[in-house]
């Protein structure tokens, strides 16, 4: 079962840019665990029941949505994201686990779960009327999400792209610390009359690290 969370408030994988290309993110939210914690109006639905036999323990709900072992404190993303998502970073959590992270770059934003808890759709919307639309196919069985696609649809401009994502580095707690998304992108810009051209399509590679602090008494 899917689980939605519309986030009425907030505006932007993962700080965020305006752009159809790209916004400086750091990670993704959602809900709190036990109440609504995270500074945004939300309504959600939560799954009825998370299947999580073959995936490691997590100290909270709020962990888990982002796949995150450990009394993690936080999370920062180092590299300007080729992906905008309504969910910009760092992400911070209290020594709960409760995500204490406000986030209100973008409007009209939506989080969506898999069956398992993990976070795998964002949309949201930019003020020039541009969507952005993240959104992760499989994960392994970590909560890692490794393939995905991605779509911004703006008045200038569509650009879509299909990826798989390699890990490279993880820290002592099995968090990722390091990764790589390989795919090809397309690419349709609107000419003078409105409307948009024939479709280009390249190679997309770009990689992504980030530094995780933790609690200093776990």
């Amino acid at each position: 079962m899917k689980t939605r969370i519309l986030a009425f408030p907030i505006v932007a994988l993962l700080a965020a840019a305006c752009g159809s290309k790209g916004g400086n993110t750091e990670a993704d939210s959602a809900s709190a665990s036990s109440s609504d914690s995270i500074q945004i109006e939300t309504t959600a639905t939560l799954p009825d029941s998370i299947a999580g036999d073959t995936i490691a323990a997590y100290i909270s709900d709020d962990l888990k949505k982002f796949g995150l072992h450990g009394k993690v404190k936080s999370v920062k993303t180092k590299e300007y994201s080729s992906f905008v998502s309504c969910l910009s970073g760092p992400l911070t959590f209290n020594e709960e686990g409760v995500l204490t992270s406000n986030f209100s770059d973008y409007t009209d934003n939506e989080i969506s779960y898999n069956h398992d808890g993990f976070i795998d759709e964002t949309e949201c919307r930019e003020s020039d009327g541009t969507t952005f639309e993240l959104e992760f196919t499989n994960f392994d069985t970590e909560g890692n999400p490794v393939s995905g696609k991605y779509k911004s649809e703006g008045p200038e401009e569509i650009w879509e792209v299909t990826f798989t994502i390699t890990y490279l580095e993880f820290d002592k707690e099995n968090n990722w610390t390091k990764r790589t998304f390989k795919g090809d992108s397309t690419s349709r810009t609107m000419n003078d009359a409105g409307d948009y051209g024939r479709p280009q399509t390249e190679p997309f590679t770009a990689t992504e690290s980030r530094t995780i602090t933790y609690y200093s008494n776990y």
